[in-house]
């Protein structure tokens, strides 16, 4: 028996290509799920002709959003996604922020659905090539939908797949890429390129479920359900016969002996201990559970790892010209364009910067800043937020600050994070702004230096590198097929074996990644 533990992206991903060969897989997951009522109205919805105002307000929640950015993602008002983690892998962190899940389908249940592949520039520390990469981003978008133009970027970042769909830009991102475009070599010359958001989104209608309404909650969780989760592939893979899915299950460590791997685990609703015994155990639980599970079964209390971090960071974006009262539009909220940075002098690997235009969101900053006085300027603020871009951004690990991690032995034990400063990030992230302030005329926005916001080290939610992949992997590192050192029928097959995190979002490779693994894990006896 071959268990997969976690379903969240690297899970399925994982799971797919073993049962795709055939092969008689358990998935082991907590798997907490949208509580009943929340699900019962999203049923609801789903079913009725137009989207009932009253419905969706249920499901609106009240997510806090400042200048600072979103406080915590929520879905469909629920924050079920994060529940109960603490109480199973308690976290004393210092100056850094990981989220982990414990949700079937792990973080992609509040994902931003952003999608990119790696470059070979920046993963050339690593032990395998984009070429090993290529085939598995294919078949990955086998199984997830991918939304796109086929424009200059894909020349830089292929697409790696012909069924790409399309979508309907906001009139903020067809304007600016209109500007863009205009000013393309300008911009070229000095070394930024850019192109439509790629996003991990059912656009288009299928026979089971409609395509986007444009009704601007993306945010907040799509009543249609287009926004790709890894559940999905979960219930998918349910049809199959050499499929089982086990839920309510928290894995704590594994012992490995005699060719056989035991699971000690407990299921989280009683507390009873179970044990699970399989010829080979793929983890992908997410960095830290999975760091943990790891940390216990080598018995490594006190020993300090080093996880690397995508640095995140917030620009706002002021366009010269509004376009209109977008606060009507109809749009989806989701990353509409990608810039992507290539300047040597600024720094040796790729920058990533995603654009958000409009959404409901705007309208909660705008309250946190102004207050009670916000319905004095309600109708100006309206011709504003026709002018406002976000750009989230993200640094190679290379240039980012770090994470030192280290288990406590205890009842129970505990995972001890601190941050590692690179003081260097702050400086190139200033420089980045800088950059496109000086382009300001090409772009027609100015950067708001002043609001810039570096984020802590895991805010990005792109970290891993705990047990980084080598060819001659030592002590707490894994080999190509994510072995860790000292384990022969054990693989991670999440973030936790990248040598480095690049900047370009992170998911659609942690899944090329587990595919990989899985296809190929038994080429190693």
């Amino acid at each position: 028996m071959l268990y997969v533990v976690g379903s969240g992206p690297a899970g399925v991903a994982c799971a797919y290509a073993l049962v795709k060969r055939g092969l008689q897989v358990t998935m082991l997951d907590v798997g907490i799920e949208l509580e009943p009522e929340k699900a019962k109205i999203l049923e609801k919805l789903q079913k009725s002709k137009k989207l009932n105002p009253l419905l969706l307000q249920q499901i609106r929640g009240n997510m806090q959003a400042t200048v600072k950015g979103v406080t915590q993602k929520l879905v469909y008002g629920s924050d079920y996604a994060y529940k109960e983690v603490s109480n199973h892998i308690p976290i004393i962190a210092k100056d850094v922020k990981c989220s982990s899940s414990f949700a079937k389908g792990g973080l992609s249940t509040v994902w931003g659905a952003a999608l990119m592949p790696y470059l070979a520039e920046d993963i050339k520390d690593w032990p395998i090539s984009i070429e090993d990469l290529a085939p598995y981003y294919k078949l990955v978008l086998d199984f997830m939908d991918i939304a796109s133009a086929k424009d200059d970027l894909a020349s830089i970042f292929p697409l790696y797949t012909e069924n790409c769909q399309s979508f309907e830009q906001s009139k903020q991102a067809a304007l600016l890429l209109k500007d863009m475009q205009h000013n393309k070599k300008q911009l070229n010359s000095a070394g930024i390129f850019f192109g439509s958001s790629r996003l991990a989104v059912q656009f288009s209608p299928t026979k089971d479920k409609p395509g986007c309404v444009y009704c601007g909650l993306c945010m907040h969780g799509c009543p249609y359900e287009l926004i790709y989760s890894s559940a999905f592939t979960v219930d998918e893979l349910k049809k199959h016969s050499n499929f089982l899915y086990k839920k309510d299950v928290v894995v704590e460590k594994l012992v490995e002996k005699n060719g056989m791997v035991k699971i000690i685990a407990y299921n989280r609703l009683n507390n009873k201990k179970l044990v699970f015994n399989g010829n080979r155990v793929f983890l992908a639980c997410g960095v830290l559970p999975t760091t943990k599970i790891m940390l216990e079964s080598m018995n490594a209390y006190e020993q300090k790892l080093i996880m690397k971090d995508s640095q995140y960071f917030l620009m706002h974006l002021l366009r010269y010209k509004g376009a209109g009262d977008v606060t009507k539009e109809n749009l989806h909220a989701l990353a509409q364009v990608y810039i992507e940075i290539f300047d040597k002098e600024l720094n040796q690997n790729s920058i990533h910067v995603q654009l958000y235009t409009y959404s409901d969101l705007y309208e909660n900053v705008m309250k946190s800043i102004f207050g009670s006085t916000y319905k004095i300027f309600k109708k100006m603020l309206k011709g504003l937020m026709g002018r406002i871009i976000i750009a989230q951004g993200y640094l190679h690990s290379n240039s980012s600050s770090t994470i030192s991690v280290k288990l406590k032995n205890g009842q129970p034990s505990k995972l001890i994070l601190k941050k590692n400063e690179n003081k260097a990030a702050a400086k190139l992230v200033r420089t980045i702004a800088w950059k496109l302030f000086k382009n300001r005329k090409y772009f027609k926005f100015s950067p708001l230096i002043p609001l810039v916001k570096i984020g802590k080290p895991g805010e990005s939610n792109h970290y891993g590198s705990s047990f980084p992949m080598s060819n001659n992997p030592k002590k707490f590192e894994s080999d190509i097929l994510g072995r860790p050192f000292g384990f022969k029928k054990v693989h991670l097959v999440d973030a936790s074996v990248f040598p480095s995190i690049p900047a370009q979002a992170i998911t659609l490779t942690i899944m090329a990644n587990a595919y990989r693994i899985a296809d190929k894990y038994d080429m190693l006896r």
